[in-house]
């Protein structure tokens, strides 16, 4: 896609998110800052900053394949390029995982029942099996990135919604396809 394109989709992806519920009742967000080839949300990260919510990035930790939550109070200005170059929060307070209500996740592609494939390290599973297991899980991407189905393996964990430029989808327990 094109830069243009990508911005296009990614507005629109914001639209939807407007009318997620889950994100409506939350206090504590875990957000994500984008890669070139995700969808760009860092508006909604700052409006949510703006209504007084509990912002967090992830924070890759130690060589243990560690994630944290780390809050954040400017999404600009405390996120800093960290392993992979992948912007995290710097000196950030972390947050113990369990008071986390939704967790926002990318992905390189998602299937149609809630299973996604990530970039291979394993830490958002990890985190959301082990640590924040009663949080909200949010998949965000483009439409394109939605495949019939994707390779999945016994400890992925699957999103309980899916939100495009074309809607919100959502999932029940965990499925194959």
């Amino acid at each position: 896609m094109s830069d243009e394109e990508k911005a296009v989709k990614s507005a629109s992806i914001l639209r939807e998110l407007g009318n997620l519920p889950e994100l409506a009742e939350a206090e504590s967000v875990m957000a994500f800052a984008s890669l070139a080839d995700e969808v760009n949300l860092q508006a909604l990260w700052q409006r949510l900053l703006d209504q007084g919510k509990t912002v967090l990035f992830p924070l890759l930790a130690g060589s243990n394949g560690r994630m944290d939550a780390g809050v954040v109070s400017d999404v600009i200005r405390d996120l800093k390029p960290g392993r992979y170059g992948i912007p995290q929060p710097h000196g950030a307070v972390i947050v113990d995982p369990g008071r986390i209500n939704i967790v926002f996740i990318p992905a390189l592609a998602y299937d149609g029942v809630g299973n996604r494939v990530g970039r291979g390290g394993g830490y958002y599973d990890r985190f959301l099996s082990g640590r924040a297991p009663g949080a909200f899980r949010c998949g965000v991407s483009f439409e394109c990135q939605v495949l019939r189905s994707v390779p999945v393996k016994d400890h992925d964990c699957h999103v309980h919604a899916l939100v495009t430029e074309k809607g919100i989808r959502r999932f029940s327990g965990r499925k194959t396809t």
